[in-house]
């Protein structure tokens, strides 16, 4: 008989920073690309369905699935094509009545050779770290990285570039700046 997860063990309090969130492998990619997608923590032997959505919009339904006996899910999926390399996606897991059960880190959605677009509003990331605020307060943030092409705080640009390395500036995803265009 197989074991059920450390954090669902009967009388053994869950690890208090674990969560529901859905993580997924890779972290990036084009339409197509297959994409793990995996949970603990949720209800039993339950129908749930898991959707994939961008910022700012709904989402669609990928696949149903049924929670085993400890909780616990995991499929893989492709990036479905109608998913833009423009907006921040997240996975998100439902129960039958559409009721949220979890919602996973953001998902980049990528062309085939890696790139993507984000717009939003340069902002100090202090010290030498520009960042990009993609839609407001609570949008995503990108670290700026490479030739930021003469960017400076408060300029409202459309960046299009690669997932990278931080260099070290903190709170931002960071994006090597390929191209900087007016915002559309």
């Amino acid at each position: 008989m197989q074991q059920p997860p450390p954090s669902n063990r009967p009388n053994q309090p869950l690890d208090p920073v674990h969560t529901r969130a859905p993580v997924f492998s890779p972290g990036s990619g084009s339409a197509g690309t297959p994409v793990t997608v995996e949970t603990t923590n949720l209800p039993a032997v339950t129908p749930i369905y898991l959707g994939m959505g961008a910022t700012r919009s709904s989402f669609e339904v990928l696949a149903q699935l049924v929670t085993d006996e400890f909780g616990t899910m995991s499929t893989v999926i492709d990036v479905p094509t109608w998913a833009t390399t423009d907006r921040t996606h997240f996975f998100v897991l439902v129960d039958v009545y559409f009721r949220p059960l979890a919602v996973s880190a953001p998902f980049h959605v990528t062309e085939p050779d890696g790139s993507l677009r984000r717009q939003g509003r340069i902002a100090d990331g202090g010290g030498n770290c520009l960042v990009l605020e993609e839609g407001g307060e609570g949008g995503e943030r990108y670290v700026l990285t490479g030739d930021r092409l003469g960017l400076a705080p408060g300029d409202d640009v459309a960046v299009e570039g690669r997932l990278g390395e931080s260099a070290g500036c903190p709170d931002g995803i960071a994006l090597e700046v390929v191209r900087v265009t007016p915002p559309s």
